[in-house]
C-alpha cells in the first residue's frame, strides 16, 4: 500500500472514532450521561418521600367563652371590701385559674394579688355554681391613701399556666359596679378564685394579714 493509501486509511479510521464517539452507533457518551442524569420527573417519583408537616397545635381557648357570667357586689361586712363572682351560664364545668385579672377605669396594671390566697387546684365550676374572688377595695388603717371612686372593671381570666400569668384570649367581662362606682385606694387587692364565698372573704376581713 502506498503512502497516500495508509494517510487516506487512517482519515478514514478517525471518522468512524468521530462518529462512534457523537452517537452515530448507538451506544455513545451522550446516551450513557442522558442515562446516568435521571429527570426531575424521575428523581421525584423515585426519591425519598418528603417529610410529613408537623401537625398545627392549636391554642389554648376559654372552654366555656362567654358562658361564665361575672357580677360585682359590695359587701356589708366587713366594710372596705367587694365580692366577684364567676356563675357557670353552661351545661358543662367550667375551670378558672389563678386569680381574676381586675383593671378599673383607664388602668393599665391589673390589681395585685393577696398571694396568701393562692391555692395549687384549679376551680371547677358546675353548671349553675359560682367562683368567687375577694375584692379589698380600701385598707382598714387608712395606709392606702386617699384613695378614688371608679365607675367601670374590667374582669379577665387567667390561662392554665400560671407560670406565664397571660390571660385568656377574648374580651374581658365588665361586670356593672354597686350604685355605678366603687371607693378604691393605693392597696386595693383581689385574692384568688376560690369555691367558698365566705372563706374568700376572710382574706379580706378584719383578721387578714394587712396588704404589703
Amino acid at each position: 500500500m502506498t503512502s497516500r493509501n495508509l494517510r487516506i486509511a487512517a482519515a478514514l479510521a478517525v471518522a468512524a472514532l468521530t462518529l462512534t464517539a457523537c452517537g452515530g452507533g448507538g451506544g455513545g457518551t451522550k446516551e450513557k450521561a442522558d442515562k446516568a442524569a435521571p429527570t426531575s420527573a424521575a428523581t421525584g417519583s423515585t426519591g425519598p418521600a418528603s417529610a410529613a408537616p408537623e401537625p398545627v397545635v392549636p391554642t389554648p381557648e376559654n372552654p366555656c367563652g362567654g358562658a361564665l357570667k361575672v357580677e360585682v357586689r359590695a359587701a356589708k361586712s366587713p366594710a372596705g371590701h367587694a365580692l366577684l363572682t364567676a356563675t357557670n351560664t353552661s351545661d358543662k364545668i367550667c375551670f378558672v385559674d389563678g386569680f381574676p385579672y381586675l383593671r378599673f377605669d383607664q388602668d393599665q396594671a391589673t390589681v395585685a394579688p393577696v398571694e396568701e390566697s393562692a391555692t395549687q387546684d384549679r376551680i371547677a365550676v358546675r353548671p349553675g355554681k359560682a367562683a368567687y374572688a375577694a375584692i379589698l377595695t380600701t385598707a382598714a388603717d387608712g395606709s392606702g391613701g386617699k384613695g378614688r371612686d371608679v365607675s367601670r372593671l374590667s374582669v379577665t381570666f387567667q390561662a392554665p399556666d400560671r407560670l406565664k400569668l397571660d390571660p385568656l384570649p377574648g374580651a374581658p367581662a365588665r361586670p356593672a359596679l354597686p350604685d355605678g362606682k366603687l371607693h378604691v385606694d393605693d392597696k386595693v387587692r383581689t385574692t384568688y378564685w376560690m369555691y367558698d364565698e365566705a372563706h374568700a372573704q376572710e382574706w379580706v376581713g378584719p383578721a387578714a394579714k394587712p396588704a404589703m
